[in-house]
């Protein structure tokens, strides 16, 4: 075998397992992407379970505040019937307009709180995601240095050549770049 033929042949063993490497590190890629759509999703049911949690929450803190606000209007209104009606129709009447503002109150701080927290949750997300699309890139950032670093820093014959590429391999794979 000629020289040449020997670099040839060199070259297209490195071409391939660059190929292969390719094809290997695209697939992490994938999977890692699904990974992340997975999670996304998980954390988006888990925001509209807060969601329905609050809203579920609030609705108990409506109902309870309409129950203790009858209670209320009861009492008022025994003690009120022995006073002048004029001045018992007016009490009540106030006390309606108070109560309704009171829960319109609450059902607007319960949405404040909502919408805090869902902004909370989703900052959490894009952090993750920014998290982990980093760390992906940088793992296949670091094979491709590495691979690289060793099939370029000799010149050597096809035999040494092939040693070289599988001791590579059997380093990255016992570092854990394959799993």
């Amino acid at each position: 075998m000629t020289i040449e033929f020997s670099l040839i042949l060199g070259l297209a063993a490195a071409l391939a397992f660059l190929v292969w490497e390719y094809i290997r590190l695209h697939k992490l890629f994938e999977q890692t992407h699904n990974t992340r759509a997975q999670t996304n999703e998980a954390v988006h049911r888990k925001a509209l379970a807060i969601l329905d949690e609050a809203r579920n929450e609030a609705t108990k803190i409506i109902k309870e505040a309409r129950v203790g606000a009858v209670a209320y209007r009861d009492k008022l209104t025994s003690k009120m019937e022995a006073a002048l009606d004029g001045v018992a129709n007016r009490e009540i009447n106030d006390f309606k307009n108070a109560l309704e503002a009171e829960t319109i109150n609450i059902e607007k701080a319960v949405g404040q709180k909502i919408a805090t927290r869902y902004d909370e949750v989703r900052k959490e997300v894009e952090a993750y995601k920014a998290k982990q699309i980093a760390g992906v890139d940088q793992k296949i950032n670091k094979a491709i240095v590495e691979i690289t670093q060793k099939l370029l820093s000799k010149t050597i014959n096809a035999r040494e050549h092939q040693d070289l590429v599988l001791k590579a391999l059997e380093e990255a794979r016992r570092n854990g770049l394959f799993d």
